[in-house]
């Protein structure tokens, strides 16, 4: 049986636009990859700038040796907004704590909250709240010495989320896997006052 002149075997044979062929089955993989370093990239970018927007407003607040306000508290969020590209629902909470008794023992230790405020209608924290809700996050502290608690939060969007690690949403979250989706970076640096012994609120008892 003559098989050169066979359609089929003539098709299986020929290796013409081969390449335009491979171009079209990778082409999409490639896009994916791209675009998951890209996000993972970002993801770790923005992570990175908030949590330095954080130490800067910390910074800034520990170096303060006149009281402040809720006009100076304003002035400072949008500091931190600017400084992370924040949107309207960036906020941050400022709180002043102090050690009373039995300072040396995290289980036994007295904490006491100066004053605590924060901006965008957040809840603030009281000495209870200190004591019950925040004892293990407050480092240890001497008796009398206290530290500023300085918690920021940031909304980040992922800018691509490739397919591929896209998940159903649920009420209440956004799809995406992972970081890869929209987040709130919220982060808690502690600092202590650096001209003086405390940072006073004006209007708060033992403040000017």
């Amino acid at each position: 049986m003559n098989t050169a002149n066979d359609p089929f075997r003539r098709f299986l044979r020929d290796e013409s636009a081969s390449l335009s062929v491979e171009l079209i089955l990778i082409l999409p993989l490639l896009i994916w990859g791209f675009l998951s370093v890209y996000t993972i990239f970002d993801v770790f970018r923005a992570r990175n700038i908030a949590l330095k927007g954080n130490y800067a407003i910390s910074d800034l607040l520990s170096r303060e040796t006149a009281s402040i306000n809720p006009t100076y508290l304003a002035g400072v969020a949008e500091v931190y907004k600017y400084l992370t590209q924040g949107d309207s629902a960036t906020w941050i909470r400022v709180t002043q704590i102090y050690c009373t008794s039995d300072c040396e023992s995290n289980d036994n230790r007295e904490l006491f909250s100066d004053w605590s405020r924060a901006t965008s209608g957040q809840d603030t924290y009281s000495t209870d709240d200190v004591n019950n809700a925040l004892r293990d996050k407050v480092p240890l502290i001497g008796y009398g010495e206290r530290v500023i608690m300085v918690e920021t939060s940031v909304n980040y969007t992922a800018p691509f989320i490739p397919p591929m690690l896209k998940t159903n949403a649920q009420p209440g979250y956004d799809s995406g896997w992972g970081f890869m989706k929209s987040n709130t970076f919220i982060d808690t640096v502690f600092t202590e006052p650096r001209f003086g012994p405390q940072l006073c609120w004006t209007g708060v008892s033992g403040c000017p």
